[in-house]
Formats: C-alpha cells, sequence, structure tokens
C-alpha cells in the first residue's frame, strides 16, 4: 500500500494504461485470451478498457490495479459478476504492474511516471 498523497496519482496512471493499452501501458495477453474468437477479444477489451467495478474486494487499496470481465452463456460481456456462477462460461482478469524504466525491478515510485512503466496483463482465469 502507498501513501495516500500518492493514492489520486497511481489511480490516474492505472486509469490510463487500463484504458490506452499499448499506449500508456505496455499490453500483455496470454495465449489462451489471443485464443479466444476475434469477437470475445475485442468485446472482451472494450469491457477491460471501460472497467469501471473497482470495490474494495477488487481493489482495497484503491489504486484500479486490478479487474475481471465476464462472458455471460448469452454470449454477452460483462463487467458485472452475476450472482449466480452458473450463468459465468468465461472469466478474463486483468492486472496492472510497476517495474522501473528498464523493465528489471519492481517500482520504487509507481507515482511517478518517469520513473515507472505500467505493464497490462490480460489473462483467462483458467490460466492464473
Amino acid at each position: 500500500m502507498h501513501i495516500p498523497e500518492h493514492l489520486d496519482a497511481i489511480r490516474r496512471l492505472n486509469d490510463a494504461a487500463r484504458s490506452h493499452p499499448g499506449t500508456a501501458s505496455i499490453a500483455n495477453v496470454t495465449l489462451g485470451f489471443q485464443a479466444l474468437p476475434d469477437a470475445d477479444r475485442f468485446t472482451a477489451l472494450a469491457a477491460i478498457v471501460s472497467y469501471s467495478q473497482f470495490e474494495s474486494d477488487n481493489d482495497p487499496y484503491g489504486e484500479h490495479d486490478f479487474g475481471a470481465v465476464y462472458r455471460l452463456g448469452s454470449g454477452q460481456w460483462t463487467q458485472d459478476r452475476p450472482g449466480d456462477d452458473k450463468e459465468i462460461c468465461e472469466t478474463v482478469f486483468w492486472k496492472v504492474d510497476y517495474y522501473d524504466a528498464s523493465l528489471t525491478y519492481g517500482s520504487e515510485a509507481p507515482w511517478d511516471e518517469q520513473q515507472t512503466k505500467r505493464v497490462l496483463t490480460i489473462m483467462l482465469a483458467s490460466e492464473y
């Protein structure tokens, strides 16, 4: 957990990393996510880019660095977890990690975009 005065900057940078993958962050997808049909992959990515379901369960430190989107039996993708897990056909996790400029070590200053590179990883929950 980071000190409160840096939290707004971390949250803002993480939101940008998620909203603009490949531009504000380095985007990394797993083989499982890449293997999804194009329509599912693009729709899941759109749900990740517009993600807003940050709650204490998935965002305990308020950094907006993790989330999940779900494909329902209807084929619809949503960021809202259904009440009945039997409705979920696929779960995709996304995570933002903070690295130093060389991508060798974790960043010591994740609130400073000059010292930190963000990596957005997107994966199937089954690959975790």
